[in-house]
């Protein structure tokens, strides 16, 4: 068989009109691709094969090259829109944690280690840790967006990232001691929730503001298939103010809203209130044993625009004609609403390189 040659050799990128799609202003008449993220070993594979371009390694020396080619093959394959994060390594100043390291069996397009957060207590674990953390010192690097600013071909746009509770769980209290401490000592949670809620804000009021940028897309994994790390009540109490501030001063500069977010945040009203209360105008993340986004489009699609949609799960595992069908159809049920299409959350190294290639085919043939 074939396989499908994902590049676009004359791409007209149009993100405007993507926010017009996501907002339920325009009524769309292709669909549009998106992605959090695609995993550089699927990108390098594709700019080796098919742009005959040996994909180069991020280093200091090569960083204007670097962000040059990612900026690139995200127009190449067709996106309006291309993220880049300010995750744990790109805060300046930000201690360090360990992770939890074994074998990444991803096959032909293995890393070599795969990496996991630890489980257990994170760098803070009292009012003493909590004081030596560095606080004031911690600062938001923007040189990257800078670099991918200046290669952004016309109608191309870059989404701006970052996380508050996920980070806070998963490197500044750990998830034990989330927890626990929720119930021990909360007053220590709201603390560390506000310091670092107070930075993300910081950095969106200033990326937000940056010409380039098209979307603040927030992410942080709420939950898992059955239901949420922590109850509403908690949520409310620790994370929800921020994520309002970060919604609110994205819309005063007149940009989407977006939220990453895993989790089953269905059966206990916390969709609700990101819907109602927080104003997220874009949800991303689905799966298909939490509710499939046919489903949650049906339900919610009158009031937030989703993403996504192909389950990770399945798009790892499916053959050829089964995943063709599958795509086919999430797309004649949520064509043409508030909808973009993509994986339920990333394209992984471990998907199959030609299931990639599936999904973005089925996408640029759907005719409605």
């Amino acid at each position: 068989m074939q396989t499908f040659d994902p590049i676009i050799k004359k791409p007209e990128p149009d993100f405007s009109e993507l926010t017009g799609v996501l907002k339920g202003e325009i009524k769309p008449l292709k669909v549009y691709p998106v992605e959090l993220s695609v995993d550089e070993e699927i990108l390098s594979e594709i700019s080796e094969m098919f742009l005959g371009k040996k994909w180069v390694i991020k280093s200091r020396e090569t960083l204007e090259e670097y962000y040059r080619q990612k900026v690139d093959i995200y127009f190449r394959l067709g996106y309006d829109g291309v993220l880049e994060g300010m995750w744990r390594d790109s805060w300046i100043n930000h201690p360090a944690l360990g992770s939890t390291k074994t074998e990444d069996t991803a096959g032909k397009l293995s890393r070599g280690q795969r990496e996991w957060a630890n489980e257990g207590v994170g760098i803070i674990d009292s009012w003493e840790s909590f004081e030596a953390f560095p606080w004031d010192k911690i600062s938001a690097d923007y040189e990257a967006y800078e670099m991918m600013a200046r290669h952004l071909p016309d109608g191309m746009m870059l989404y701006a990232s970052s996380s508050l509770y996920e980070h806070v769980q998963e490197i500044i209290l750990g998830y034990r001691g989330i927890f626990y401490k929720i119930y021990d000592e909360p007053e220590l949670v709201k603390a560390v929730f506000d310091r670092w809620g107070a930075l993300v804000l910081d950095f969106y009021k200033n990326i937000v503001d940056f010409d380039s940028i098209g979307a603040i897309w927030h992410a942080d994994d709420l939950g898992y298939t059955t239901t949420t790390h922590l109850s509403p009540e908690h949520f409310e109490e620790y994370v929800f103010p921020w994520i309002r501030k970060y919604a609110s001063v994205t819309h005063e500069h007149g940009k989407m809203f977006m939220l990453h977010a895993c989790g089953n945040f269905y059966n206990n009203g916390i969709i609700e209130t990101l819907i109602n209360d927080i104003g997220v105008d874009v949800i991303h993340s689905f799966q298909d044993t939490i509710i499939p986004i046919p489903q949650a489009l049906e339900k919610y699609g009158s009031k937030i625009a989703m993403i996504g949609g192909v389950d990770v799960d399945n798009l790892c595992r499916m053959h050829d004609v089964q995943l063709r069908e599958y795509c086919q159809n999430i797309l004649a049920q949520c064509m043409p609403k508030r909808f973009a299409f993509g994986s339920g959350n990333t394209v992984t190294n471990y998907v199959p390189l030609e299931n990639y290639l599936i999904m973005l085919d089925e996408g640029r043939k759907w005719k409605g």
